[in-house]
C-alpha cells in the first residue's frame, strides 16, 4: 500500500506542477494495477483528492473524465 500511496502523491505533484492530465493518467494506471479490495480507503481518498482539485472547467477532458469513472466504481 505504500508504495501505491507514493505513486498517488507524485501524481498529485504533476498536478500541482501544472499538468492535470498526466496526473489523471498516472493515478489512473496506479488504481488499475491494485487488486480490487486495495483500491479503497486511504488510496481511493488521494485519488478523490486529486479528483477534486482539478478545475471543473477540466472536468470534461479524457484523462479527467477516466479517473471520475475509476472512482465511481
Amino acid at each position: 500500500m505504500t508504495r501505491t500511496l507514493l505513486h498517488t502523491d507524485a501524481a498529485a505533484c504533476s498536478h500541482h506542477d501544472g499538468d492535470s492530465e498526466e496526473a489523471c493518467r498516472r493515478t489512473v494506471a496506479t488504481l488499475t494495477a491494485l487488486p480490487d479490495d486495495y483500491g479503497t480507503g486511504l488510496v481511493h481518498r488521494r485519488a478523490q483528492d486529486l479528483y477534486e482539485a482539478i478545475p471543473t472547467q477540466h472536468h470534461h477532458e479524457r484523462a479527467v473524465r477516466e479517473l471520475r469513472n475509476v472512482l465511481a466504481v
